[in-house]
């Protein structure tokens, strides 16, 4: 079994993706986050195609995004993505993204706790996943069981105070 979760997604920082304190602006990442959903769900078997025939598709819920450290021009980025739990409907995801030092070493960039859910786009209401699927879900699951569960999920934002 796996000691981390797999690579869904990767891609460079692109110049159009910085702020004026020139490094990657803080929607960006949200960008890539959600490209990297995208992938993690068409590999489950919801790719764009399948949703334009069935009309069946997935929304995001809700994100909590943590900001590590920065990321600049050209740095290559590379995000995992573990499934921390899963009913008929729902996923609970948590995506990690690692940026690349020039010598190749990693450093945690960014994270994002996610609930995403099943919808029927022709009643614009929740649905179960499709059967093959859910048993792709499962199949995740299976595979990331023993993955320990991330530190830092089901975060609250506030000031700490001693």
């Amino acid at each position: 079994m796996p000691k981390q979760a797999p690579i869904i997604y990767r891609t460079h920082i692109k110049p159009e993706w910085l702020d004026y304190n020139n490094h990657m602006n803080v929607a960006y990442y949200v960008l890539i986050f959600d490209l990297a959903g995208t992938e993690l769900v068409s590999q489950l078997g919801l790719s764009e195609a399948v949703t334009n025939a069935s009309q069946i598709s997935w929304m995001v819920l809700e994100n909590h995004i943590t900001y590590n450290n920065e990321v600049v021009l050209d740095q290559l980025v590379e995000v995992r993505c573990q499934l921390i739990d899963h009913d008929s409907k729902r996923l609970h995801l948590y995506f990690e993204m690692f940026a690349q030092h020039p010598d190749g070493s990693e450093y945690l960039a960014s994270t994002l706790e996610q609930m995403a859910m099943c919808v029927d786009l022709s009643s614009r209401s929740s649905c179960p996943f499709p059967v093959e699927i859910a048993e792709n879900i499962a199949t995740l699951a299976a595979q990331q069981s023993t993955l320990a569960s991330p530190a830092n999920i089901g975060r609250k934002i506030g000031i700490r105070r001693a």
